[in-house]
């Protein structure tokens, strides 16, 4: 028989081990192809079409090799008066949801503030739904713009409208089907690039399964690619941050740290910088990566939030005059292949507006863009563009 003492020995290391394990799964087998949740994010005021930057990001994010499945989050602040012009493009995709449609549409609750920020983060009762209330109770009216770059510029009732959306991805992605491999979030107006058939879910899944630590990835800025290209060299490596915009979470990895200990937040907390503290103090070292591969990269527009030394001053093009440099002179191109012009009458432009903005994705997804320059062509430590109307009259897509 086991001694007593040795028994309480062999029990501590087995608790021990149990609760080292609470955070991390084992691996799983990898599967030959990995299946991934691309979800983006939409305000009633945003002036740029879901659907066409839903479908660009479906068709570079990957090559082919996995199954894809869409969300679209539809954040409707009570505080917000006007209708959304994205409406007839979501009905379209609550029409297929569940049926032959890939992309579902998952409404914002503002009453579940409270209850999802304890489920993902823990740091004490911040009764969040008294504040939310006393925010709708003052209804303004929003800006009708994109969501800024520089999210710290965000008003107290923008920012908390955005926490409350990323928490709802957040959800999205712990409750997917188990056979979900990796929940991606990137924002409605970035752009996407890959030059081969293997784009960032091939790669997010390859790395995943080389750093058994890493919870989130941080996909590669144009620089980021370009330098990588030059060395032949696919790797990750330590990052503390993770940036606004764009970034992959290994599901079940992350279903270990919920709900995340962080020092506190509230409605004023921006959601990336909370989301990299609570990894980080997960008592696992690595959680956050950076990917340092060549073959794909993203990239934001330039908007006004970057401040106005952030590019030359005659590049200072927000995305929906940058969308309609690109068709400049040439004749106006209706919307074609399943989009309908009467979906888009809600945007400005249009039908036009909205053909245009096709117009700079055809540009992006053909790799017509220039060689990665600061401040010429890019700005913000490469995460945005400074598109130039003369590089875009001869054809490039900034």
């Amino acid at each position: 028989m086991m001694a007593p003492a040795m028994r309480s020995l062999v029990l501590a290391v087995t608790c021990c081990q149990a609760a080292g394990m609470s955070m991390l799964k084992p691996k799983k087998a990898p599967r030959q192809m990995p299946r991934a949740l691309v979800a983006t994010m939409v305000m009633p005021g945003d002036e740029t079409p879901v659907d066409l930057m839903m479908e660009h990001h479906m068709r570079m994010i990957s090559g082919n090799m996995s199954i894809l499945e869409g969300a679209v989050i539809d954040n409707r602040p009570p505080w917000a008066e006007q209708p959304s012009a994205q409406e007839p493009l979501l009905s379209r995709y609550r029409r297929t949801q569940g049926s032959t449609g890939s992309v579902q549409v998952k409404s914002v609750d503002y009453s579940k503030l409270s209850a999802l920020m304890a489920r993902f983060f823990s740091a004490g009762d911040l009764q969040l739904n008294s504040r939310m209330l006393r925010l709708a109770s003052h209804s303004a009216r929003s800006q009708g713009l994109d969501p800024p770059t520089n999210v710290s510029k965000l008003d107290e009732k923008a920012n908390a409208a955005r926490l409350l959306g990323m928490l709802n991805f957040l959800e999205l992605c712990a409750d997917a089907d188990s056979e979900v491999d990796m929940c991606i979030f990137v924002d409605s107006t970035t752009f996407l690039y890959r030059e081969n058939q293997t784009g960032l879910v091939e790669v997010a899944a390859k790395l995943f399964q080389q750093d058994p630590m890493a919870v989130v990835l941080q996909p590669p800025d144009m620089c980021t690619h370009t330098r990588a290209s030059k060395k032949g060299v696919c790797k990750v490596g330590n990052a503390t941050t993770i940036n606004h915009g764009f970034f992959v979470v290994n599901r079940d990895r992350f279903e270990g740290f919920a709900p995340m200990p962080v020092e506190s937040a509230g409605l004023g907390s921006i959601f990336e910088e909370i989301f990299a503290e609570g990894l980080t103090k997960g008592g696992v070292e690595g959680a956050v990566k950076q990917i340092r591969c060549g073959g794909a990269f993203f990239i934001h527009p330039y908007d006004d939030s970057l401040g106005k030394y952030a590019c030359p001053k005659q590049q200072t093009l927000g995305l929906p005059a940058h969308a309609r440099a690109t068709v400049s002179g040439a004749r106006t191109k209706r919307m074609s292949d399943g989009h309908f012009d009467e979906d888009y009458s809600r945007f400005p432009g249009k039908a036009e507006g909205a053909a245009a903005v096709k117009s700079l994705i055809d540009r992006v997804e053909a790799g017509k863009f220039p060689e990665a320059k600061y401040p010429e062509s890019v700005t913000n430590k490469c995460l945005n563009m400074c598109p130039s109307k003369e590089r875009i009259r001869d054809g490039l897509a900034w």
